[in-house]
């Protein structure tokens, strides 16, 4: 099977109050869309501030076979959702949390 024009939309979410890790600041979901309206949604995965300086994403961990993802298209994914979460606190669709890193 090929399967071509594949678009990729992401949805960011704000962690709430009720965190596993202060250093979570949203969760996000990916949906895949084939030219024919067929699509497949992936949730769980998380947005960390990162040690250094920016975000980290992390994919679902309860989907162990997503980890087997390999190539550009997980580091693609990434940016994608990075560059959505970016935009929705610019939009202010997602409160700003504070910048404190727990180590």
């Amino acid at each position: 099977m090929k399967i071509n024009n594949i678009e990729i939309s992401v949805k960011t979410k704000p962690a709430g109050e009720k965190k596993n890790h202060p250093n979570i600041l949203a969760s996000a979901s990916i949906t895949l869309k084939e030219e024919l309206g067929e699509y497949i949604t992936i949730s769980g995965f998380t947005i960390w501030k990162s040690l250094h300086q920016g975000y980290n994403v992390e994919p679902p961990q309860s989907n162990k076979k997503f980890k087997y993802c390999q190539g550009t298209l997980l580091p693609r994914i990434k940016e994608e959702i990075i560059r959505q979460y970016q935009y929705d606190l610019k939009n202010n669709d997602i409160p700003i949390v504070e910048d404190t890193i727990v180590r």
